[in-house]
C-alpha cells in the first residue's frame, strides 16, 4: 500500500457482542493474514485484549451512532474502513485488490468505496468499481465500507442504529457524490448472528472452519425465527430484481 494512504479498519462492537470478538479476530488473521490496516476495535466498558489490535471503549451505549462517532474521534487516519463484529470471514480476502482500490479512492478524494457488491453499484465506471447513484438504496451500507471518516462523522445523527443509518442516513448521502462499489466480492464473509442470536446455516459454516462458539452465552435461531430469516432473504432476492432507479420507492411503499 503506498505510505501516504491514511486508513484504518474499525471493528464496530459493543459490550454484549464481546462473545464473537475472539472468533472474529481469529478469521481475520486466518483469511487476511497481509492486512495491511491499523485495527481498532470499538466497545462500551470492556478492554478488547488481542494483540495488534487497539481497543477503543466509549463508554455506556446510547446508541449505535453516538458510539462509533466517539470512536472516529479518536482514530487519525483520514479514512475507515468499517468491519461489523459478527460478519465472520469465509475465505482468503483479496488484500491487493483492495489495496489497489484504496490507491485510487484516495488519489481521486472519493467519499465511499463498498468493498463488495452488496448491492452492486448501479452506474459502470471500470471493470473493478461502479458508481452508485443518488437514489440507490443501501447507499450508505455499512458493511465492509471504506468511508472518508469526515463524511461519515457528517451523516451519522444522535440516536440511530445501525439499519436506521443505512436507511436514513441513504437519503442524506444524496447530497455528495463520490460512492463507489467493487463489482466483484473481495471479502468472503457470512453474517452469522441476526437479531442477537445465531443463524443456523452460518453457525454450521463457522463450525466447519474450526470455531466453536458458546452457545450458553448466545442461543441459536428457533425454527420460527428461521423460517423468518429464510422469507426475508427470499423477499430481498425478489426486492434487488427490481431496476435500481425505482427501489427506493417500492421500499418507501411497506413502511
Amino acid at each position: 500500500m503506498n505510505k501516504d494512504i491514511q486508513c484504518a479498519m474499525l471493528i464496530v462492537s459493543c459490550d454484549k457482542y464481546q462473545d464473537l470478538w475472539n472468533s472474529c479476530i481469529v478469521l481475520l488473521r486466518k483469511f487476511w493474514k497481509d492486512c495491511p490496516f491499523k485495527v481498532y476495535l470499538l466497545s462500551n466498558n470492556i478492554k478488547a485484549n488481542f494483540n495488534d489490535v487497539i481497543s477503543i471503549s466509549v463508554g455506556n451505549d446510547h446508541s449505535w451512532s453516538e458510539s462509533l462517532q466517539n470512536a472516529l474521534h479518536q482514530i487519525p487516519e483520514k479514512y475507515v474502513l468499517l468491519y461489523i463484529e459478527d460478519l465472520y470471514l469465509t475465505g482468503h480476502v483479496q488484500s491487493d485488490k483492495i489495496v489497489q482500490l484504496l490507491d485510487w479512492a484516495i488519489e481521486h478524494d472519493i467519499n465511499y468505496l463498498r468493498l463488495n457488491p452488496t448491492p452492486a453499484p448501479d452506474i459502470p465506471y471500470n471493470d473493478d468499481i461502479g458508481i452508485i447513484s443518488k437514489g440507490s438504496v443501501y447507499r450508505s451500507s455499512v458493511v465492509f465500507s471504506v468511508w472518508k471518516k469526515e463524511l461519515l462523522s457528517k451523516l451519522l445523527i444522535k440516536g440511530e442504529n445501525a439499519w436506521e443509518f443505512e436507511e436514513i442516513g441513504t437519503v442524506r448521502s444524496d447530497d455528495y457524490d463520490g460512492f463507489y462499489a467493487s463489482t466483484k466480492e473481495l471479502i468472503p464473509a457470512c453474517n452469522t448472528v441476526i437479531k442477537g442470536v445465531w443463524e443456523k446455516e452460518a453457525l454450521k459454516t463457522i463450525t466447519k472452519l474450526g470455531l466453536k462458539p458458546d452457545l450458553a452465552k448466545r442461543r441459536v435461531m428457533n425454527a420460527t425465527e428461521n423460517l423468518v430469516w429464510k422469507l426475508k432473504i427470499i423477499r430481498s432476492y425478489i426486492f434487488h430484481s427490481i431496476p435500481p432507479r425505482f427501489q427506493r420507492r417500492v421500499k418507501a411503499l411497506f413502511r
